[in-house]
């Protein structure tokens, strides 16, 4: 494992650093015809072709120099309204690589890949909704096998499923350079900028396999083993003939960006000669060569998806600079709209906040008259938000809700302290404002029993007059989604009003003896195991790494008000 880690971490150091270092050099020598190719004696005096000028692959003539260069500077220092200017080699240079949208770009693929997981397999919602997350992911990195080649997946996922992520994220490199996303099949440059795609293939595949929101992290890759003929604890004479396998090997690490390259290819190779074909011959309004043009490069029709494009688009046929109708584009450029349908800058948004409020949850609280008794609870807080682009703010809430729960309880009890900390999506009018809020954080009680009393079950029952628990502090992980509006006095004083949904998990008073495999929460019971007994790893081929701890979620509903300070 430590190898694996060394190698991995390597790895994704240096292509970083090459992939970045590559996008700095200047590529005007490969990409664009040399002044040579153009005012020499010899050279064509037609001008320049109309391909050229699409592309922007030409020179300009001496005589003519003096005028593009006033014009390129007319371009960059107006502003992006007219729609008519035509991309140069200066302004490629001066727009530069756009990190911003690859980066941005790839963790909504990420999410994409992540949420289909969670969808189509209920073992993997079982890990992420009840273990422990952190102690799992390590757990799980411990156990990767790297002396075999096949991780046990079909030939569908290793040799399909995975080359189409890598192309997808190699697209999302390519799209993201001003110079390399009008590079066609085997056209000057294409080589160099297929190869940087590979890079920031392997660095995907690589986080993907290993990283916190990869499959090591979002379902424990590698923290349990199962039989490739029977998946999760079955009683079928097939699981003791079928190998065992925790999912890991060397294959998806190497395929997923290699193959995921060459299928890259062969979709530039196709739509160059058979989708561009089909479009010029059918015209420019019709919509049937469109379709088969974006089903024939299904990885760079996701990518398009993932930067609001149409399926079909493609960069060379739009060398002007992208309009807000076109899609969020790939520039992510700090523009609104007026309402003639200009282009501006934004408006001087006031970019930090400030919102003391009164708080009150309705929580699971003891007291000496009821025990886990809903209550509202109340107290103060604070919430800060800074704007990072128009709709989007970083949030962050911390309030204190003293003796939440008078009497002690299992994991419960106290003085609670709740921390969030996450993103803020708002849209703001004159008078009025409208926010949503997502944030992952904390609740800590001061004054909670830190173990549970044992449980009874038929076969195990509970010793009698068990000693009380030790007492002390405990925090819970929990979620918070929370919707607000306010009411602007002006611009730096309005008054905010919200209702919050506050998920928090609960560690379970008994302990899961298989790590994985059967329902949730009464695990113990179907092994017969005391409650709080732990059970080892397992037998072959169901062998478990992960945690034996369970826990239960927990959902309570709040308000806030309050005023709120912007400056």
């Amino acid at each position: 494992m430590r190898r694996l880690k060394r190698f991995t971490a390597c790895a994704a150091t240096v292509f970083a650093v090459i992939l970045f270092c590559t996008h700095r050099v200047s590529v005007a020598q490969e990409f664009y015809p040399s002044p040579t190719s153009v005012d020499s004696p010899g050279a064509d005096s037609s001008g320049p072709t109309d391909d050229m000028k699409r592309k922007g692959v030409y020179t300009p003539s001496p005589a003519g120099k003096v005028q593009a260069e006033s014009a390129v500077s007319d371009v960059l220092e107006s502003p992006l309204p007219g729609n008519t200017a035509i991309y140069s080699t200066e302004q490629d240079r001066r727009l530069g690589y756009h990190w911003k949208g690859l980066l941005v770009q790839s963790f909504e693929f990420n999410m994409v890949e992540d949420a289909f997981r969670l969808w189509q397999d209920n073992t993997l919602r079982d890990l992420v909704v009840t273990k422990p997350f952190w102690h799992d992911y390590i757990s799980s990195l411990h156990q990767f096998n790297m002396h075999r080649w096949n991780d046990g997946d079909d030939f569908l996922v290793n040799y399909v499923g995975h080359p189409m992520q890598g192309a997808v994220t190699g697209f999302l490199e390519i799209q993201n350079s001003p110079e390399q996303s009008r590079i066609q099949w085997n056209e000057p440059g294409y080589w160099t900028s297929r190869t940087k795609a590979m890079l920031w293939s392997t660095i995907f595949s690589t986080n993907e396999e290993i990283g916190p929101l990869g499959e090591a992290g979002i379902g424990s890759e590698g923290g349990y083993t199962y039989s490739t003929h029977c998946d999760l604890h079955c009683n079928s004479p097939m699981a003791a003939r079928g190998k065992s396998t925790n999912n890991t090997g060397w294959v998806d690490f190497i395929i997923t960006p290699t193959v995921g390259t060459l299928w890259i290819l062969a979709e530039d190779a196709i739509d160059k000669e058979v989708s561009e074909r089909l479009v010029a011959h059918a015209g420019p309004n019709a919509i049937y060569p469109k379709i088969i043009r974006g089903a024939l490069n299904p990885s760079r029709t996701m990518a398009n998806l993932l930067r609001a494009r149409k399926p079909w688009y493609r960069d060379w046929d739009h060398p002007d600079i992208n309009s807000l109708d076109e899609g969020a584009g790939m520039h992510f450029q700090r523009l609104w709209e007026k309402g003639n349908g200009e282009l501006q800058e934004y408006p001087d948004w006031r970019r930090v906040e400030l919102a003391p409020h009164f708080t009150a949850l309705a929580t699971s609280r003891t007291t000496a008259g009821c025990e886990y008794c809903v209550g509202m609870t109340t107290g103060a807080g604070i919430q800060t938000s800074f704007q990072m682009w128009k709709y989007l703010y970083a949030d962050g809430d911390l309030s204190y809700q003293p003796n939440a729960s008078p009497l002690a309880s299992d994991r419960a009890g106290g003085n609670l302290l709740a921390g969030f900390f996450g993103i803020r999506i708002g849209h703001h009018w004159p008078l009025y404002a409208v926010n949503l809020s997502i944030r992952p954080g904390f609740v800590q009680w001061k004054r909670a029993y830190l173990t549970s009393l044992p449980l009874s079950t038929p076969t195990h029952p509970a010793p009698p007059d068990p000693p009380t628990p030790q007492i002390g502090t405990i925090t819970h992980f929990a979620w918070n989604a929370m919707i607000s509006t306010d009411y602007k006095f002006n611009q730096h004083i309005a008054m905010r009003s919200s209702i919050n949904q506050t998920l928090v998990r609960y560690r379970n008073a008994c302990f899961d003896s298989s790590g994985v495999g059967i329902g949730r929460g009464l695990q113990w019971l179907n092994y017969d195991t005391p409650c709080q007994e732990h059970v080892g790893i397992g037998t072959p081929p169901y062998l478990t790494f992960l945690s034996h701890e369970d826990f239960v979620n927990r959902v309570s509903w709040g308000i806030q008000a309050g005023p709120v300070f912007s400056f």
